[in-house]
């Protein structure tokens, strides 16, 4: 049909206009492409040249400003729980997986398919912050994501593709599985499953939650597009119809989908087919990177904190003066630890402003590591089930009471191996400090209860406590052990055997007036022989190998160092004071005391004394140390008491006065004094018999004073202490005398160790 009328032309404008708009989508295309090609080929570069040694690190100083958002919202491709679990990075992963594998993002913008529009485009980057934002957040809040009970509910892409590859975590093998109120349990043979032909596999999709005592599918809870049961949302905990309904679930479309899927993502992450590849190949270079660098500062921290060494300085800038142990040994890495030298060169750079070094990542990391530390104890201990409980308060710097906590437990180590007999040792963890608000029986007693029901460690299973000697603690009707026995009737006391063997010499000391006049004095000449180089070169002259050395406010056992001078070179250091007293070239006030104090040790009292005192702490020093043995056992520490107490006995005894007597009068005739005891006052010579007569019964008096006062007293009141504090070891060992070691069967075989039994 002829065409009535001709097709209108349009207007040389209109073609202008259309080859304009085509023209400037065109260019937009171009500057898309050419964009994405930019920033590929500078991830490149980075990456390239990532592996480079930096020369000039410490060229100039880098500031660092350790106030800002150094430890918040990292934007970096690492999660916490990929540091705190980086050994762990493989547990459970699928078979076809590869080690050196890096989490991978299944979908991403590809910017040839479409147009972009600026305005389209500036929202799409303001949302993807957005997301990246959460994606930190959220990895941040989350530390251990093997437990689903830990997941968000929804899931983003990269979190998604770090759960693929690490995989479901299986529990561990001693592992006990909680019951419910049935008295039902979820058990490991619903890991497994058996086919109609006999054949048993695995049910590797199967993922137990310890937080929620659930059980999950993992690859519904990640793949499936719709809830259909509870393994896929909040989980399933009903164990009497778990095997029907795990049957039910893993024949379901659902399930085949979502197990597709994730098979499919866990294939193309091993042979590393996904779409982004090369994008996930420089995100896996980045990851590397600052796990490698984490693991370094990890380091230091533990190196710092077992050699109790501070971490900050006055300045928080690297390669300036006292700026920290910390920042020091970053520095020192860096100069031989390529990592390091990447990691500072990114600072200097300014490429980078998350970097790690800030006090506030110190305090991260050191939290972390005492959680981990902390955590392993008690997984120890509750190996072990039994425990006893070591407590001591003291003051710290700022005068705030603290107790410290140490648990004591048996623990099986494996031989090296396997028919090498397992080893059998007594460890003491210390758990932490508690800040004490009331030292009283009842507010300690509260403080460690609450502090073990922190920790979730049992009360039931206490069985021993050991304290100190304080009122507070060892009380019989308000004290600490009386309140925790009252709990439970196993948890026994037994007082520390060193420190009671310490209060024992401390109050009998303190109870007689010439021993603390004695120690007084030993500590005046210590003072003033110390307090010159002058004097004390003096006494360097006269004195041989033993140094006069100060009293232990502390340990009075170690008072013996004190001592031991005195009973072996007390006539040279007579020689010392009385030199000073007479050479004008010291001060009159120290020629004044040398005199005083040479007086006192011109005494024969004195000279009793330094024997005494001498012969008592030589003694309990021996003890002491054997009692602080870590192999003594309860019986041995019984018998070496025992010992002491009948030495103790025999010593207070007239032979053993005597005795004492005959050492100090060898003192005297090397001081070339008279063996007689003050206030003895030479008087007008009258007639000789008269004149011995008189002396003999004044020596006889002063004699008896003395054993009186600073012997006999002495002796009794230690006796008493002893023997009271022996009667309680007793009875504790009375109570567990059917322990029988196990090295002392083997001398016994047959009827022998029956007839022992």
């Amino acid at each position: 049909m002829p065409k009535l009328f001709k097709e209108k032309k349009s207007s040389g404008a209109v073609f202008r206009q259309r080859r304009a708009e085509k023209e400037k989508a065109g260019k937009r295309m171009s500057e898309a492409l050419k964009e994405y090609l930019t920033s590929h080929k500078r991830r490149k570069q980075d990456t390239t040249t990532a592996s480079e040694p930096v020369s000039n690190v410490a060229s100039e100083p880098v500031q660092i400003d350790v106030d800002e958002s150094s430890t918040s919202s990292f934007k970096k491709p690492i999660s916490v729980q990929e540091v705190v679990n980086v050994d762990d990075a493989n547990t459970g992963k699928i078979p076809e997986q590869q080690d050196d594998e890096q989490p991978s993002t299944s979908s991403h913008s590809v910017y040839l398919e479409k147009t972009i529009d600026p305005e389209e485009s500036n929202d799409e980057e303001e949302e993807r912050e957005e997301l990246q934002q959460e994606e930190q957040s959220t990895s941040l809040a989350i530390l251990d994501l093997s437990d689903p009970a830990n997941w968000p509910a929804v899931l983003t892409t990269s979190l998604r593709d770090s759960l693929v590859r690490k995989g479901p975590a299986k529990q561990k093998t001693n592992f006990i599985f909680p019951k419910d109120a049935a008295n039902r349990r979820f058990t490991k043979a619903n890991y497994k499953r058996r086919l109609p032909n006999g054949e048993e596999t695995v049910r590797n999709w199967l993922v137990y939650s310890v937080k929620l005592n659930k059980v999950f599918c993992f690859c519904c809870k990640l793949f499936a597009t719709k809830v259909t049961t509870s393994l896929t949302r909040g989980g399933y905990n009903d164990w009497k119809n778990l095997s029907q309904n795990l049957s039910i679930h893993e024949k379901s479309n659902s399930h085949l989908v979502a197990i597709r899927d994730w098979n499919e993502l866990s294939r193309r992450f091993g042979c590393g087919k996904t779409i982004d590849a090369a994008s996930q190949r420089l995100l896996a270079n980045e990851t590397q990177h600052w796990q490698d660098v984490v693991k370094r500062l990890i380091g230091i921290v533990k190196y710092l904190g077992r050699q109790c060494l501070a971490f900050r300085g006055s300045r928080d800038t690297l390669y300036s003066d006292n700026n920290g142990n910390y920042l020091q040994l970053v520095e020192m890495l860096a100069t031989f630890d390529t990592v390091m030298q990447e990691h500072l060169k990114r600072i200097k750079n300014k490429d980078i402003f998350q970097h790690y070094l800030g006090k506030d990542i110190q305090n991260k990391l050191i939290i972390l590591i005492a959680k981990e530390i902390t955590k392993h104890i008690l997984q120890l201990l509750k190996n072990a089930k039994y425990y006893s409980i070591i407590l001591d308060c003291t003051p710290d710097i700022t005068l705030i009471e603290q107790m410290t906590i140490i648990v004591r437990f048996v623990s099986i180590k494996e031989g090296e191996s396997p028919t090498a007999e397992p080893e059998i040792c007594i460890d003491e963890k210390f758990l932490g400090f508690i800040q004490i608000q009331s030292s009283t029986g009842e507010g300690l007693t509260e403080a460690i209860l609450s502090e073990l029901e922190k920790l979730k460690i049992p009360v039931g299973d206490m069985r021993g406590q050991g304290y100190d000697n304080g009122s507070n603690m060892k009380g019989k009707h308000q004290g600490v052990q009386k309140r925790i026995l009252d709990l439970n009737s196993r948890a026994f006391y037994i007082p520390c055997s060193a420190h009671t063997l310490n209060l024992v010499v401390n109050d009998a000391a303190m109870s007689c007036r010439d021993a603390a006049t004695f120690f007084s004095i030993v500590q005046k000449i210590y003072v003033f022989l110390s307090g010159s180089t002058v004097r004390w070169n003096v006494l360097k002259k006269h004195i041989g190998r033993l140094r006069l050395k100060p009293l232990s406010d502390t340990r009075w056992s170690s008072r013996i160092d004190a001592i031991r001078p005195f009973r072996f070179q007390v006539g040279e250091i007579f020689d010392a004071l009385s030199e000073i007293s007479r050479e004008n070239s010291h001060t009159a006030m120290a020629q004044s005391d040398a005199e005083s104090l040479s007086k006192e040790l011109n005494n024969f009292k004195f000279l009793c004394l330094i024997v005494l005192w001498y012969n008592i702490l030589n003694r309990i020093n021996i003890v002491s140390k054997l009692l602080q043995s870590r192999s003594m056992y309860l019986p041995d520490v019984i018998d070496i008491l025992e010992s002491t107490t009948n030495y103790l006995k025999n010593y207070r005894s007239d032979k053993g006065f005597e005795d004492l007597l005959e050492e100090a009068k060898d003192l005297s005739l090397e001081m070339e004094i008279d063996p007689v005891f003050p206030p003895f006052v030479r008087q007008t010579k009258k007639k000789g018999c008269f004149v011995m007569k008189h002396r003999m019964i004044r020596f006889v008096i002063l004699q008896k004073n003395l054993k009186l006062s600073a012997f006999t007293a002495f002796w009794m009141y230690v006796l008493i202490l002893l023997m009271r504090d022996l009667g309680k070891l007793s009875t504790t060992a009375s109570t567990s005398s059917f322990f029988i070691i196990y090295k002392n069967l083997k001398m016994y075989q047959g009827k022998q160790l029956w007839s022992t039994v």
